[in-house]
């Protein structure tokens, strides 16, 4: 219990790092409660999963990342209660001495304890949540009724909207009250559902695909949304939205608890996505080096071991080949031994590998270490032209 705790705040402290950009929309009104989020950020291992109810805890439907432990990005719970988050940077939050401390995954305890806004306010009414140091969590219950949980001015606001509708995207709303917003997603969106006499889920995709993200430095990876008066979700894969996915919560909760990768619901892939999937491993590395290099041999693995079952593609040494040359390049040479070490662990007959991890050690004066893997790699590849050169100028 304490290993998982430990994960899941690792991993929300990077999640949170960066203000990554997404975006949540809240509309009601004539009989209709519907809740839809943009989930944008960079790993492609993305996925849905069900909790069936326990004695303490509500059933609930998560969305988020598989990183060692599942990473809840939001979700829905069995009263219909929908909650998600956006990322942001740091906002000064302090702990109140009176309240009693919280940790682990704020998002899936909301959806775990919480069946309504009252709940919600609640909760925080009575316990300090670190996570608004970086994050506000945009919140619907069944009523319809909606409000988005934030930090400002030393206090816990919840802020709530006179319209039919309300729109979370990656800014502190309190702190822009009767001001222009500084957020093109946040603006589009308001552009598209001020005005309305009534709602649908064909305009909640409308203005989630409107703002949705293409990279470089974020991706919509998915989005849903969620019907609070049927229990129906409506799940997009990777910014299509020509394809959907709709499942039934009372259906789906009957089955047990389950976890299913977003990929293998939509096995059709764009171009693009496609292009990501490739690209991602190497996106993620540099992505979590930022921090540590813990955090980025830990991505590594996780993606080295599911791409294969997930995607049908493999996570080649190529990979680490490229990154640690990158590292190398910026001086960095013991992450760069470490990273290379891995991978000629990893790929022990690949003469490419070993032939870069020996000029890594040549590089950094360890010559018994690079004679043996220059050696290695013309065991491997007899006539590799570079090793016989490096093994030439050694000797000179």
């Amino acid at each position: 219990m304490k290993r998982t705790i430990f994960l899941t705040i690792f991993f929300a402290a990077f999640l949170f790092a960066d203000s990554f950009a997404c975006t949540i929309i809240m509309v009601r009104g004539n009989g209709v409660a519907l809740a839809g989020s943009n989930e944008d950020f960079l790993t492609p291992l993305t996925m849905m999963w069900y909790i069936p109810a326990s004695e303490k805890y509500y059933a609930r439907l998560c969305f988020g990342f598989n990183m060692l432990t599942n990473s809840t990005q939001g979700g829905m719970n069995e009263h219909v209660l929908f909650v998600d988050g956006n990322s942001l940077g740091r906002q000064g939050w302090k702990a109140d001495e009176n309240k009693k401390g919280f940790s682990g995954s704020i998002l899936d305890h909301l959806l775990a304890v919480c069946a309504s806004l009252d709940d919600v306010k609640d909760f925080f009414s009575g316990y300090n949540c670190p996570a608004l140091d970086a994050a506000r969590i945009p919140v619907m219950d069944s009523t319809g009724a909606s409000m988005i949980v934030e930090w400002y001015n030393g206090e816990v606001v919840f802020l709530e909207s006179e319209e039919d509708f309300q729109v979370a995207t990656n800014f502190i709303g309190s702190a822009y009250a009767g001001m222009e917003k500084p957020c093109w997603r946040y603006n589009k969106a308001e552009e598209l559902l001020s005005g309305q006499s009534s709602f649908s889920v064909l305009k909640v995709r409308e203005a989630l695909d409107a703002t949705h993200v293409e990279g470089p430095g974020s991706y919509t990876l998915y989005s849903f949304i969620c019907d609070l008066k049927t229990g129906d979700i409506y799940v997009y894969n990777f910014h299509d939205f020509t394809e959907c996915r709709k499942f039934s919560f009372d259906e789906e909760i009957k089955k047990g608890q389950n976890s299913r990768y977003l990929a293998e619901l939509f096995t059709g892939r764009t171009a693009e996505y496609e292009n990501f999937l490739k690209e991602a491993p190497a996106i993620m590395l540099q992505r979590g080096i930022r921090n540590s290099r813990f955090q980025a041999g830990l991505f590594y693995r996780i993606l080295k071991k599911n791409y294969p079952e997930v995607f049908g593609m493999e996570v080649g040494p190529e990979v680490l080949n490229n990154f640690a040359s990158s590292l190398s390049t910026e001086g960095r040479k013991e992450d760069a031994l470490y990273f290379m070490e891995i991978n000629a662990g990893d790929f022990p007959g690949n003469a490419t590998v070993h032939y870069c991890l020996g000029n890594l050690y040549h590089e950094t004066g360890n010559i018994e270490k690079a004679i043996a893997e220059f050696k290695r790699t013309l065991e491997i590849e007899p006539g590799h032209k570079g090793a016989i050169e490096a093994m030439g100028r050694i000797r000179e």
